[in-house]
């Protein structure tokens, strides 16, 4: 759902925030559609059950911590996948989610890298 915007961005064509805030709400609301469903019923189409990554990175873009804690939800549920509590390994995705995506951020955004990884303090795995 947000493919081409972050292939974009990484040519440092940022996105419009109003826009991508948007888009962010309408796939939240599919996603947590499709997380109410069991597991084996969770369709494998992004437009349809979009991604939590792709979904923690819009909050992250946008630098908003409500947007941040529905994504982290969203991703814990869709790295659980019923499975017995991993922490050590649902903390190693998600910093990897996460440096991903902040490599993917071009130079010229320091300064949102740097408000990212302040964002970032408040989401705790544990």
């Amino acid at each position: 759902m947000f493919s081409d915007l972050f292939a974009r961005l990484a040519r440092d064509q940022p996105p419009d925030p109003d826009r991508l805030a948007r888009m962010f709400d309408t796939a939240m609301t599919k996603k947590l559609g499709v997380l109410s469903l069991p597991q084996s019923f969770w369709p494998g189409d992004p437009k349809i059950n979009p991604r939590a990554a792709q979904l923690l990175w819009a909050a992250l873009y946008l630098e908003d911590p409500e947007r941040l804690a529905l994504a982290f939800a969203a991703f814990v549920a869709e790295h659980e996948g019923g499975k017995a509590d991993d922490t050590a390994r649902l903390r190693e995705e998600f910093e990897h989610c996460v440096q991903t995506f902040m490599d993917l951020l071009p130079a010229s955004m320091a300064g949102k890298k740097e408000r990212i990884r302040h964002l970032l303090t408040t989401v705790t795995i544990t």
